[in-house]
């Protein structure tokens, strides 16, 4: 049976103000949320306010009808004074063989193509030999050590890289542009998220107008790269594959970055052939 703890006095963060929050960013109102989560407006209306701590199991439909991430889902029942839910388990652990397996296959298979698996940070936890070539093509043995300096390479602060990254990349504005966009997306979904302070940090120097691209390249179905390497212009292409029904707060927050050629040139240059 879970135990509640000791109701506290109402603070600024409890669990109805950050619903309230939740529901702001997912442009919700009151009435339709209580109705995808079978609750009347009254009741919610007193979560939101603090009147009223919701049930264990009325807080989980809630986080369903507005698809809270499974890392705030646990923040939210914490909030409110129950156990969290959602496992958040290394893929190193025996549990997670499957997916490491999984992982592997996928990276493997889409050799001699770069690909990398990147965690919440933007950490780089797998990656296959492909992305190693390419990766140190790109940077000097100092300059790699600096982008890891927690052990694992960053990819958005590699991509960001102003002396050896940012020179290369012919189309900078397009790809700057585009990486702001995904890790203002990211801070959206979950304004915790690392994404935002990263954002913050790289917004101001990229150099490109994000409103302005937002509107300019929607018509775009891809952002290609084109990046110059010992004297080739590369054009590549990204795809971003995610997992579809996590249960395993890290696993919900992996993305796996597969990088394919856009013509004959780039594809020989990145399986050996020039």
């Amino acid at each position: 049976m879970t135990e509640r703890k000791r109701r506290q006095p109402l603070q600024a963060d409890h669990v109805g103000a950050r619903l309230s929050e939740w529901r702001a960013r997912r442009r919700e109102s009151q009435l339709s949320l209580a109705i995808s989560a079978n609750i009347s407006q009254r009741h919610l209306s007193f979560v939101e306010s603090g009147r009223t701590l919701p049930s264990r199991d009325m807080l989980i439909r809630l986080c369903d009808a507005l698809d809270i991430p499974l890392r705030a889902r646990n923040e939210l029942l914490a909030s409110a004074g129950y156990a969290a839910l959602y496992p958040e388990r290394s893929l190193d652990v025996a549990e997670m063989a499957s997916v490491r397996e999984a992982l592997t296959r996928i990276i493997t298979h889409h050799e001699p193509y770069p690909s990398f698996v990147v965690d919440r940070q933007w950490r780089v936890v797998m990656h296959n030999d492909g992305a190693a070539r390419l990766v140190a093509a790109c940077f000097d043995e100092a300059t790699l050590g600096a982008l890891s300096a927690d052990g694992a390479l960053n990819f958005m602060r590699m991509m960001f890289e102003p002396s050896q990254m940012r020179p290369r990349i012919l189309n900078w504005p397009a790809v700057a542009s585009r990486l702001l966009v995904r890790l203002r997306n990211e801070a959206r979904g979950d304004p915790r998220s690392p994404s935002a302070s990263l954002l913050r940090e790289f917004g101001p120097s990229a150099g490109c107008d994000l409103a302005a691209d937002d509107h300019e390249r929607a018509e775009l179905p891809i952002i290609p790269l084109q990046l110059k390497v010992h004297g080739t212009v590369l054009h590549l292409f990204n795809t971003i594959t995610t997992f579809g029904t996590p249960q395993d707060v890290g696993l919900q927050e992996l993305r796996i970055e597969l990088s394919y050629p856009m013509n004959p040139q780039t594809r020989d240059f990145l399986a050996g052939r020039v």
